[in-house]
């Protein structure tokens, strides 16, 4: 058997523990029960050492200075620039997704 993989990050909240001793994420509707080493299908919370950790915490994936019009604020001072950043993790798992 191999050993988990080690996971670092900043400990997470919206947890519970099973009575299998699994713990169930409960940020998203997938409620993904995770044993130790694993992580949930969004890739960004796992359980390392009997909780959860956030493993993209402070780590952003991309920066971008977009046109404001680009954005659902567009009618928010327009013609101005606006800073867009993310991490990386989704649970949607879209088939035409590009990411």
């Amino acid at each position: 058997m191999t050993e988990p993989e080690r996971l670092e990050g900043v400990p997470g909240r919206y947890w519970h523990r099973l009575d299998d001793g699994r713990i169930q994420c409960d940020v998203c509707p997938r409620y993904c029960r995770l044993n130790e080493g694993q992580r949930g299908l969004c890739f960004v919370r796992g359980r390392q050492d009997d909780r959860i950790v956030l493993t993209t915490y402070g780590r952003s994936s991309g920066f971008c200075v977009d046109p404001i019009e680009k954005k659902p604020l567009n009618h928010y001072l327009p013609g101005t620039p606006v800073l867009s950043f993310g991490t990386a993790g989704c649970n949607l798992t879209c088939k035409f997704c590009q990411n």
